[in-house]
């Protein structure tokens, strides 16, 4: 049980954001059953899963204890909390490309590409979490394998890791999969004719891209060489790209939500509630 008078600032800022995301995630959910809106849901709610994974992590990196064995416990939780960042990052740009499918017509892709999209995320956590799953079924393990080797504290006091051999997989599916959801609602926007769906696809194109911009600089370039101060900045950005979806919902009508005010109260304060948790 975590005390959050214990936990770092980094730590309890994230889990607020964690929140706030998963406020969005269920507005969205419950404000529209539609298919769109609600494949955009799950790639909100990757992103909320995403910034709890760091949450996690700094949260033990911030137990204090002297006995080796417990430092190493917790450097070696910390890593398996790091290495979903980039798992749930991964799957944000699966789940954004996904979307960019569906928009914003509700179209439904056939079964078969739906599991393609599914299997594509069980590849890429057997690559990320490969020394976690070889470790559990007692096999030789090699530091290098999956997508973090390790964690520690750097010089600067900021929490660090050295990268695995799975991470130019992170790379080519992160980068990959968001470049081809802007290129595709891009495309939209540039063919559509209808005036409303027009102007609501080029504030959707603008949305997704203020969302990806911190992430993609802060959270993955500046940590491939060597930069870990900046992290959590990258999270509390997350923060202000809810408010730029929020606002696109109410202003554009986008993928027709409609807000359901009662319903956010509630999950709001059950959302409170979880983060009263850790107080305990």
């Amino acid at each position: 049980m975590f005390s959050i008078f214990s936990m770092s600032t980094y730590a309890v800022t994230s889990f607020f954001v964690a929140v706030v995301v998963f406020n969005l995630v269920l507005m969205i959910w419950l404000g529209s059953r539609e298919h769109s809106p609600r494949a955009f849901a799950v790639g909100i709610g990757f992103i909320a899963t995403w910034v709890l994974s760091a949450a996690f992590a700094y949260s033990f990196m911030s137990l204090k204890a002297t006995d080796p064995s417990i430092i190493t416990r917790n450097l070696e939780i910390t890593a398996i909390f790091i290495r979903g960042c980039y798992f749930f990052g991964t799957l944000i740009g699966i789940a954004m490309f996904y979307f960019s499918l569906t928009y914003p017509n509700n179209y439904k892709p056939k079964l078969f590409i739906r599991g393609i999209f599914i299997l594509t995320g069980f590849f890429v956590a057997l690559l990320y979490f490969a020394k976690d799953i070889l470790s559990f079924f007692g096999s030789t393990i090699i530091k290098e394998q999956g997508i973090i080797a390790d964690v520690y504290i750097n010089t600067n006091g900021y929490l660090s890791w050295h990268f695995g051999n799975s991470v130019v997989f992170f790379y080519f599916f992160f980068f990959g999969f968001w470049s081809a959801a802007l290129a595709t609602v891009w495309q939209k926007y540039k063919n559509q004719v209808d005036t409303v769906l027009r102007k609501q696809t080029r504030a959707m194109f603008w949305a997704i891209s203020a969302g990806i911009i911190p992430g993609s600089i802060l959270n993955t370039m500046f940590p491939a060489i060597g930069i870990f101060g900046f992290f959590w900045v990258g999270l509390i950005a997350t923060f202000g790209w809810v408010g730029i979806i929020a606002y696109s919902i109410l202003k554009q009508n986008q993928m027709n939500v409609r807000m359901v005010t009662a319903e956010l109260l509630i999950v709001g304060m059950i959302l409170l509630m979880f983060i009263g948790f850790f107080a305990v």
